[in-house]
């Protein structure tokens, strides 16, 4: 790592803890492992929550440090399914809507839920997609 990764990583961390200083050390010994999801609650902190009553039609959770969902419902139909096989929980959970974060959990802390009042949608499946993850070995 380059000096200027490491003033990027420091920025993002002294940011963190500026939110929440009761746990500097709980970022110091999970910052570089879950760097994504704590760069992403230090940028979408200040972003409004989603208003209560609001149906949320369309997300994403990712589970870990995974570069696509495992799960992805668009316009209420599920289009992706895929949870990871694990014997404990998922050392974090990330949930995009609208392309803005709106649930963000690291080791079991959750820093951002801005869905507490959303309705969430009666998801469609579309049975060949689901077949499809059947078959493939994709469906938990």
């Amino acid at each position: 790592m380059n000096e200027r990764q490491k003033a990027y990583l420091q920025s993002y961390r002294e940011d963190f803890i500026k939110l929440f200083p009761h746990l500097s050390a709980f970022a110091n010994k999970y910052f570089v492992e879950h760097f994504n999801q704590f760069k992403n609650v230090v940028d979408s902190w200040d972003e409004e929550p989603i208003p209560d009553g609001c149906s949320l039609e369309s997300f994403e959770i990712y589970y870990g440090t995974a570069n696509i969902p495992q799960i992805c419902v668009v316009n209420g139909v599920l289009k992706q399914y895929e949870l990871p096989e694990v014997e404990e929980n998922n050392s974090s959970i990330t949930m995009i809507s609208e392309g803005d974060f709106v649930y963000i959990e690291i080791e079991g802390k959750e820093f951002i839920n801005k869905i507490r009042g959303v309705i969430l949608p009666q998801v469609i499946t579309n049975p060949s997609v689901l077949l499809n993850n059947i078959i493939n070995g994709d469906l938990s």
